[in-house]
């Protein structure tokens, strides 16, 4: 790592861990209808928190990407589907502190919710893609966010990562992948803008 990619790398820590009190988080009733979805299927799933600095420098990345600031700020997955309580759940997400599992109740203490399914995919596809995810677990956040290298990965290569999976990926996500080619880089937001992805479950606060 050179110089400049240390001080890249070490502004985005700092500005990252930079947050202030929480306001309109997701209700008990939200939660439980996001808990009711998360059973018996998989999604790739969106956030937003109102009151993290790194959620306005992910929209403002998104500006210089797209021309169009963005409202989604993270990306993960649920790993299993066969639940009886919060503990059960495996929410797979890299953050700053790498690639991990989080708690049901830590992960859904955010302002907004998006729950994505991919169009071409069954549950039965789930099983490479997941198998992925999990291998993932345990490898650092890359703060450089660079999508050619993966040992180290952010929340929005993790989710592409393991989607490649996918034997069928580069034709199921044609759309998506020429999204990513034209703006030479991934945000949470091009999930929901791309049309290989179809919203299921919305919450905005």
């Amino acid at each position: 790592m050179n110089i400049f990619q240390r001080i890249w790398v070490e502004s985005v820590e700092a500005l990252g861990k930079i947050h202030w009190k929480a306001k309109n988080t997701l209700t008990a009733e939200e939660q439980d209808k996001i808990r009711q979805r998360l059973k018996g299927n998989y999604y790739i799933m969106l956030s937003r928190r109102n009151n993290h600095l790194s959620t306005y420098m992910i929209s403002f990345a998104n500006f210089v990407l797209s021309g169009k600031w963005s409202y989604w700020s993270h990306a993960f997955m649920n790993a299993e589907d066969e639940v009886t309580s919060d503990e059960d759940f495996r929410i797979v997400e890299a953050i700053g502190l790498g690639v991990e599992y989080t708690p049901f109740a830590k992960v859904f203490d955010c302002n907004s919710v998006a729950l994505l399914k991919p169009r071409s995919m069954s549950i039965d596809d789930w099983t490479a893609i997941l198998d992925k995810a999990k291998s993932e677990v345990g490898k650092p956040y890359d703060n450089l966010f660079d999508l050619k290298n993966d040992n180290a990965l952010s929340c929005v290569e993790l989710v592409r990562t393991a989607l490649m999976a996918d034997p069928d990926y580069y034709t199921s996500f044609a759309n998506f992948e020429a999204l990513i080619k034209k703006r030479k880089n991934l945000t949470p937001q091009m999930f929901y803008d791309c049309e290989d992805f179809e919203v299921v479950y919305e919450v905005r606060h």
